[in-house]
């Protein structure tokens, strides 16, 4: 595993991460490195530092959806729109199509390649999750199920699904289904806290240290705004997989997309990535200014987390498809497949 993290550290800018690697549900192993002088001041270097996880918060909240599906307070085919009430005219009949498992894996409609994401306009309040009924005024690209675009709007109205099941706020469930209190998990509110890194921004071209003023982080909980350690966030991955029926590794990653690309095929809360001939991975990425993190689960359900205090230089294209294929050849064969 040092040899992924001294990858990691190298490649992907970080000067300060963790990584954690959870072969079965019993054997955890992780490590950590960081530059104390110049990062961490006069904190010590260890597993319980918190991270800003960016949006891996999705996996988490895959996780809990399926739990309310497995539950029988979801289903897959339910449409967001009788979820949460919603009713007379919509300005996109298309949208009332909408289902949890469209939302799950990105394929409700929207682009935000070709549109503004709605949940990072510089210093605007997001509709979502707000004001719910907006949804009524959105226009989509796609038709539901028709293709795959990534979307923090989608991930936002699962948080929403899940309050009006469960008569809680999305934090208050979350905190709760995965007992936070024992783990370093947490929500963010923007500014940095005394048990988190000092970030890196020396490889940003736009946003720096004060970025978190300009986003709603409590809009953003159920897409980007859990943080806390590897090994905690790899707990709860891999505890996960041996929940059921319904799994993250369920959703369907093969649908017209191409898996030789990083972030194409997602299913729900993962996305496969797959060079030819070689085993498939099935990752969650995460990116906010300074902190950069991924979630990969191996084909014989090894989990493995690494969350670092900076981003890769810029220009390099390739860092992540290059650090997911290094950690291919890195990793070792599970226990229990």
């Amino acid at each position: 595993m040092r040899g992924i993290q001294h990858y990691a550290t190298r490649k992907m800018g970080a000067a300060a991460s963790q990584l954690a690697w959870a072969p079965t549900t019993q054997e955890f192993h992780r490590c950590e490195t960081g530059w104390k002088d110049k990062i961490w001041g006069e904190k010590s270097l260890s597993h319980d530092i918190r991270f800003r996880f960016a949006s891996t918060t999705k996996t988490p909240t895959a996780i809990g959806v399926l739990g309310l599906v497995n539950g029988g307070y979801l289903a897959l085919d339910d449409r967001i729109v009788d979820v949460l009430g919603l009713g007379g005219e919509f300005k996109d009949s298309r949208v009332t199509g909408i289902t949890i498992e469209h939302l799950l894996s990105h394929r409700a409609g929207w682009d935000r390649v070709r549109t503004q994401d709605p949940m990072f306009i510089m210093g605007k309040e997001p509709w979502c999750p707000h004001n719910p009924e907006k949804l009524t005024a959105t226009g989509l690209m796609y038709a539901p199920g028709e293709k795959e675009s990534y979307s923090n709007l989608g991930y936002c109205l699962l948080g929403l699904a899940i309050e009006k099941v469960t008569d809680q706020s999305f934090r208050e469930y979350m905190s709760e289904y995965f007992s936070f209190s024992e783990t370093t998990l947490a929500f963010i509110n923007g500014p940095y806290q005394t048990d988190e890194p000092k970030y890196d921004f020396r490889h940003e071209n736009f946003y720096m240290e004060d970025y978190y003023q300009d986003f709603d982080f409590k809009a953003l909980s159920s897409s980007a705004g859990l943080s806390g350690s590897a090994i905690d966030l790899a707990k709860l991955v891999k505890n996960s997989l041996d929940e059921g029926p319904l799994t993250i590794l369920d959703g369907d990653m093969e649908t017209g997309c191409d898996p030789t690309q990083v972030q194409e095929c997602y299913g729900y809360g993962l996305y496969r990535y797959q060079p030819e001939g070689e085993k498939p991975l099935y990752i969650h990425g995460g990116k906010l200014p300074g902190a950069t993190s991924a979630i990969i689960v191996t084909p014989d359900k090894g989990v493995l987390v690494w969350v670092g205090a900076g981003a890769h230089p810029p220009g390099d294209e390739d860092a992540l498809a290059n650090f997911y294929d290094f950690i291919r050849e890195s990793i070792p064969e599970t226990a229990n497949p």
